[in-house]
């Protein structure tokens, strides 16, 4: 990990590069940077927190400089020494023409397609500028465009007996990307341009058995061609298997493969969590990955209040309908039950893209019922926060699950309050709103915590 961060430290400046002042784009830069960190374990996810923090309020570059402070610069890909020159034509003439993999493409590009096709993915290609411009131009043939995903394109194709078709995924648009226009003909025949993820499904697969098993070798066939989707069950299954073996492996006293547990028909040897970018990808799991876990508080609104005016029969009932809801969703997204503390509930998940999607049932589940118990309602308040946590007796210790126990105090009603750091891992899902980001201090904690509000209204 990396040395103690003590921010503020630096002295205030008053010329010289490091006061020149940062654009968006820099501190996006920076983030990035940090995310390596966090890959290569140099940070925990509290101290990428922080930083992140820092980073995106940053306004010169002596304050960048500061947020990397004690990290080693990482390594960039040296500069060719040959440049590739642009591609400025593709013409397939009953024939086929196009690009793909790692290709430069500049300024304005022609693509003509006559009884033929051409193909042109800009997923890995080398784009220069803030803006191409690709003319398009299909007779009785097809033009195919392939851009990242996040990328701002603009179709301006005018058909003729002919077809266009823009199919882009609703993500958020990534930061400092280049706006990609598309202009032309479709004279009896089509242009069709839309976006694809940089990995096929068998490439996602395989990154999976990498992190989680540490490169043990090329994932095995589970049936389809090479860019069909994968079987995510039959990987379930292999990754299970793969991960056993590998636990015996790991036990070099125990020649019969005995299971070691800790008392509770649990194994003691378990496997590293599997990645966040890619957990929402697997088969739905019971109970959240050890070491990092996302931490979620719930709480009713005034229950005590309640139970003064309703008193302890009518209290109990409905508490007892607020827990039979909130153990009904919780097992439906996956989760975990830690504990419960009266009419507080203590949750953890596997993942960040869960705990939100049970965060966000919940509110909605309560909103129902209060409109149809008008006379009763249940309010609840809700926080959320991600990193590592000791796990002890069938309970989660430490700085993560004090972070997450405050955020749920301090939330309103109906208000699901949620840690930079959460919002941070599933910003480019576009599945979630988080709408009026500040900081905040929280009781017992020294340093301010950036938070955001999930929005949660369908």
């Amino acid at each position: 990990m990396a040395d103690a961060f003590e921010p503020g430290g630096q002295p205030p400046l008053v010329g010289g590069p490091l006061a020149q002042r940062v654009a968006d784009a820099d501190r996006d830069r920076t983030v990035t940077l940090l995310r390596e960190h966090v890959v290569d374990g140099r940070l925990t996810l509290d101290e990428f927190s922080e930083r992140v923090g820092l980073a995106l309020q940053a306004r010169t570059r002596g304050d960048l400089e500061a947020v990397m402070a004690n990290l080693p610069a990482l390594a960039t890909p040296q500069e060719e020494v040959g440049r590739r020159r642009a591609r400025r034509w593709f013409v397939g003439i009953m024939s086929g023409a196009g690009a793909k993999g790692r290709w430069r493409i500049s300024g304005k590009t022609t693509a003509i397609a006559v009884m033929g096709g051409c193909d042109l993915d800009l997923r890995q290609a080398e784009i220069d500028g803030p803006e191409v411009v690709i003319t398009a131009i299909a007779f009785m043939g097809g033009v195919q465009i392939i851009v990242p995903e996040g990328f701002d394109v603009d179709l301006d194709v005018i058909p003729f007996m002919g077809g266009r078709n823009l199919k882009l995924r609703n993500v958020p648009r990534v930061p400092g990307s280049p706006r990609i226009r598309v202009r032309g003909l479709a004279f009896m025949g089509g242009v069709d341009v839309r976006s694809k993820p940089n990995r096929t499904g068998r490439e996602l697969g395989q990154s999976i058995v990498e992190r989680v098993l540490d490169s043990i070798g090329p994932l095995p066939t589970l049936g389809g061609a090479s860019g069909a989707p994968i079987d995510l069950e039959s990987l379930r299954r292999d990754l299970k298997e793969q991960l056993r073996a590998q636990r015996h492996q790991s036990r070099p006293g125990d020649r019969h493969g005995h299971q070691h547990g800790d008392g509770r028909g649990r194994s003691a040897h378990r496997a590293d969590p599997v990645p966040e970018e890619v957990e929402d990808h697997l088969p739905e799991s019971k109970g959240p990955a050890e070491g990092t876990v996302t931490i979620l508080f719930s709480d009713m609104v005034n229950y005590a209040g309640m139970t003064e005016e309703l008193g302890d029969q009518a209290s109990r009932e409905l508490l007892r309908q607020h827990h039979q809801v909130v153990r009904k969703l919780l097992e439906f997204h996956g989760g975990r039950e830690v504990k419960v503390q009266g009419d507080g509930f203590m949750m953890a998940f596997g993942g960040v893209a869960r705990a939100l999607r049970c965060a966000a049932e919940l509110q909605r589940a309560f909103s129902e019922y209060s409109l149809s118990h008008q006379e009763r309602p249940i309010q609840i308040h809700i926080g959320i926060h991600t990193g590592e946590a000791m796990e002890e007796d069938d309970d989660f210790l430490g700085h993560t699950v004090i972070v997450a126990s405050r955020l749920a105090n301090v939330a309103q009603s109906g208000e699901i309050l949620v840690s930079s750091l959460s919002a941070q891992l599933v910003e480019r899902t576009g599945e979630f709103s988080f709408v009026d980001f500040r900081e905040i201090a929280l009781k017992g904690l020294t340093r301010p915590q950036q938070v955001a509000t999930m929005e949660w209204a369908e």
